[in-house]
């Protein structure tokens, strides 16, 4: 699966997106030069950032798949686009920093671009399979340098959820914006994997689970409160 982010634009909103890429693209070039630096999509050349398709990869060696935004696809409701930037989260390509804020971007112009039956944020969705630990770091980034208020929890539909296991003892769970019903069984089957691999040390839980409430961690909290493979300590 690699390391992926990835997005849908309601594609009856193509007018409003290309309308707004130019603010975007106005906050995007004042965050460039704390971000990694940038090639073309095929990781030579400069990148493409100017209406009406933003188009940019790491420099080669350090390229991986090329990040075009926005991406139309016709007759559907929701247009659908990705880019994967490593081979796990762990390996994932410097330029990956730029493709976090680039998008957190857009959701904020996007999202309060809209009108109509697209008003509250509803043009653009995002998801990731990075953590909100390493979300946290683009969202600091754009509030630090634009003074723009960003809400990860909000604008990538996240949560952390305290959980405790059948000892007492509990942990913080991120979830993006799933049905618990099947919670226990899902953390049950991770218990069982991590037991059974090898040079590891076993998840310290064991159900069965219950879900005690949502919890709002501070984003600067969140890199720090980090376990793994997203788990977040208590305190």
């Amino acid at each position: 699966m690699g390391h992926t982010h990835y997005w849908r634009i309601r594609t009856e909103a193509k007018e409003a997106v290309e309308k707004r890429l130019g603010a975007v693209l106005e906050d995007f070039a004042r965050l460039l030069p704390h971000l990694p630096p940038l090639a073309g999509p095929d990781g030579t050349g400069g990148p493409v950032l100017y209406p009406p398709e933003v188009a940019f990869n790491g420099p080669a060696p350090e390229d991986y798949e090329s990040f075009v935004f926005p991406w139309w696809e016709e007759k559907k409701e929701w247009s659908f686009g990705f880019c994967k930037t490593g081979f796990a989260w762990e390996d994932k390509r410097p330029y990956d920093l730029a493709v976090r804020v680039f998008l957190l971007l857009a959701k904020l112009h996007l999202d309060a671009a809209g009108d109509g039956p697209e008003r509250g944020g509803d043009l653009v969705q995002v998801a990731s399979d990075a953590p909100l630990a390493d979300w946290a770091e683009a969202a600091l980034l754009v509030e630090g340098v634009l003074a723009l208020p960003v809400d990860l929890y909000g604008l990538l539909g996240a949560r952390l959820l305290e959980v405790e296991d059948a000892r007492g003892r509990r942990f913080l769970l991120e979830r993006w914006k799933e049905d618990d019903r099947e919670l226990d069984d899902w953390l049950r089957a991770r218990e069982r994997m991590d037991m059974n691999r090898e040079g590891r040390i076993p998840w310290p839980f064991r159900g069965p689970y219950r879900v005690l409430g949502e919890v709002h961690l501070p984003q600067e909290e969140l890199p720090r409160r980090w376990a793994r493979e997203g788990f977040y300590k208590r305190g």
